[in-house]
């Protein structure tokens, strides 16, 4: 099947082909390089949406979104050498609190201590007293302009890496789930074929990358609701429901979800008895504290101050009346009524 690709130079769109092979015809005599790397370089490109550099000059290969997500596929199940790549990196709670940063922020700003790409995946190794393999988190911008990235002091615990932290070259990372098991603490890895201590970032290969990829199976950040809303009000006026950070954090949606279930708290409706499975583990999270309560490193409960809702509900939740937010037990008795 043919791959129509589109290449921009700078955001600017300097060429359209009707295959892969011709885009890296002309990749390769724009700028005089190997014809092979030019199809590798197109193909992470429109898969994994990665920019190729050529000095001070960023091009971008852009393909259907239907034909770059069956290819992607594919060249992961081959374990192709254009697949993204997998890694083992470690974290030191004495220095970072990574713990208390995911339970704020489902993104971060992460040290670029190897040439991470677009789309590739990092497994974090807690280091120090924990031991263990505990987050998996998504490349989703390899290299990050240092004028954009946020130097928040909250989370470190060392002062003297904080600073250093500022000199350092950044990637941005989502996270895309997080487990505590046993098994994949740092004896259990060496008998799945890790050599030594994890010290610096490695590329997972073989057994040991199977082994650790299979104790993750979901995408928390997959089922967000939106930052905003839209409804269309009599008038015709657009009003927006603004929806806090804390309603969207991954890991606190999970350990809500685990401790209440997936029903609305509001109105029972739980989406896979009515679905079937397409709505099985869908549902929104309400946080019920005043915002104006929430503090700098105020740190989520997921127990006490979120609740599972469907997204009428919730969107009812986010609507004011005479100045004041509805509560789920108020609006509870409207339905019961």
């Amino acid at each position: 099947m043919a791959t129509p690709i589109t290449i921009f130079k700078n955001d600017q769109k300097i060429s359209e082909q009707s295959n892969i092979q011709f885009a890296a015809t002309f990749f390769s005599d724009l700028l005089n390089l190997n014809k092979s790397k030019c199809f590798n370089a197109i193909e992470r490109g429109y898969t994994y949406d990665i920019p190729f550099f050529d000095q001070e000059d960023e091009y971008r290969f852009v393909a259907p979104k239907d034909i770059a997500l069956k290819r992607r596929i594919e060249l992961e199940e081959r374990d192709h050498h254009n697949a993204r790549r997998i890694w083992l990196i470690p974290a030191n709670p004495n220095e970072y609190d990574l713990e208390r940063a995911f339970s704020r922020y489902d993104s971060l700003h992460w040290k670029r201590s190897f040439n991470y790409e677009n789309g590739d995946i990092l497994f974090i190794y807690i280091s120090g007293h924990v031991r263990k393999v505990r987050y998996k988190v998504e490349v989703v911008a390899g290299i990050v302009d240092s004028s954009v990235v946020n130097h928040n002091r909250t989370f470190w615990k060392d002062e003297d890496k904080f600073e250093d932290s500022k000199q350092w070259d950044w990637s941005y990372v989502r996270l895309v789930d997080e487990v505590e098991t046993d098994l994949l603490s740092l004896e259990h890895l060496r008998e799945y074929g890790l050599k030594g201590n994890i010290q610096g970032s490695m590329k997972l290969t073989g057994e040991l990358k199977d082994y650790i990829t299979s104790f993750f199976d979901k995408d928390l950040t997959g089922e967000y609701y939106p930052d905003e809303v839209s409804e269309l009000l009599e008038e015709g006026e657009r009003k927006i429901v603004t929806v806090n950070t804390y309603e969207r954090n991954p890991l606190a949606r999970k350990k809500c979800m685990e401790h209440y279930g997936v029903s609305c708290q509001v109105c029972q409706i739980n989406f896979e008895q009515i679905y079937g499975e397409i709505g099985k583990d869908f549902i929104h999270v309400h946080h019920i504290k005043p915002l104006h309560e929430i503090g700098q490193n105020y740190v989520v409960d997921p127990i006490n101050d979120l609740r599972p809702v469907c997204p009428n509900c919730h969107a009812m939740l986010h609507r004011k009346e005479s100045g004041e937010y509805l509560t789920i037990e108020q609006l509870r008795k409207r339905l019961l009524k």
